[in-house]
């Protein structure tokens, strides 16, 4: 498994892969040939998301526009404001992550890989859930993401 203690020059790195014909072709296969996550995959990363302090500050400023918008329902990107609110580089970083982090673990990264650690990270960010092992979060997750997420007694 690749050592995340220290992502100095993450960008950089993804930066150099995504511009190899080994690094395209990842990215570009990812999207046919992703498959269902573990929950522990999921959880993982979005571990890592509060680990460092350059993401964790992303993830706090994306999580509160998820927020905001969840109680402002009618809020969209036509509204006067909502691009002075709406964190996009915050948003860019953590998108860069994903790629990353998929890279590291050499992970097929399709559309929805990772959209279940991000929604709990954001749901513990905003203080909507105690914790990402919580059974809480393991429900949350059986019940909104089951079609993207396996568990281990449904692998055997």
């Amino acid at each position: 498994m690749a050592d995340f203690d220290d992502i100095t020059g993450w960008r950089e790195e993804l930066e150099a892969f995504e511009k190899t014909e080994k690094g395209r072709t990842f990215f570009s296969d990812g999207r046919k040939n992703y498959s269902k996550l573990t929950f522990e995959q999921e959880v993982r990363y979005a571990e890592e998301l509060f680990r460092h302090e350059e993401i964790h500050e992303a993830l706090k400023k994306s999580a509160r526009f998820v927020k905001y918008l969840d109680d402002n329902p009618d809020f969209g990107q036509d509204d006067e404001g909502f691009w002075d609110l709406c964190p996009v580089e915050d948003s860019k970083k953590i998108a860069a992550f994903r790629r990353w982090y998929a890279m590291k673990l050499n992970i097929a990264l399709g559309p929805s890989t990772f959209s279940a650690g991000k929604s709990l990270a954001n749901d513990v960010a905003n203080g909507a859930l105690a914790s990402l092992r919580s059974p809480e979060a393991e429900k949350l997750v059986r019940d909104e993401y089951s079609w993207i997420v396996a568990f281990p007694q449904e692998m055997r």
